[in-house]
């Protein structure tokens, strides 16, 4: 639903999400007027085309109360992460995702770059801790801190 602008109100379907942007396209929403020129196969003239709306301007639709209302996630005693509508009109009921957004258009990379720490030394114990009672300085205790402040004065 959009919440601002001149389709204030009216409800409709995301087609495409530019992350990069922050903005959604809409189906049939946000109609803008283009000029386009003249070409070998394209007649020219003025088309009306969809125009993208920054995200902060759409909100979900409640599928109880029909009303527009803020999204959080959960985890479900299964173990699967939801999503759940909040706020003033909410009815907290869960909200599905679409199967489009369940499939992702680029595969994860699975092998591991010239950059990545190998297993054997992210697995290494690399912290020993000190004995007790070695001082600020690692000497054997406020005695030493005296000699290297003293020696360090010189």
């Amino acid at each position: 639903m959009v919440v601002a602008g001149k389709d204030k109100g009216q409800v409709g379907t995301v087609s495409k999400v530019y992350r990069k942007e922050n903005r959604l396209l809409v189906e049939g929403l946000n109609l803008v007027k283009k000029h386009v020129k003249r070409s070998g196969d394209n007649p020219g003239g003025i088309i009306t085309m969809e125009a993208p709306i920054h995200y902060s301007n759409v909100n979900l639709v409640d599928p109880v109360t029909g009303a527009a209302t803020r999204a959080r996630t959960r985890f479900l005693d299964d173990g699967t992460k939801v999503r759940y509508t909040v706020g003033r009109n909410a009815s907290g009921s869960i909200v599905p995702k679409p199967d489009v957004a369940a499939t992702r258009t680029k595969p994860r990379k699975a092998d591991a770059g010239s950059r990545d720490t190998g297993w054997e030394h992210a697995t290494a114990n690399t912290y020993a801790p000190a004995p007790e009672n070695r001082g600020f300085f690692g000497g054997a205790g406020a005695g030493a801190a005296r000699s290297f402040a003293s020696s360090a004065l010189r």
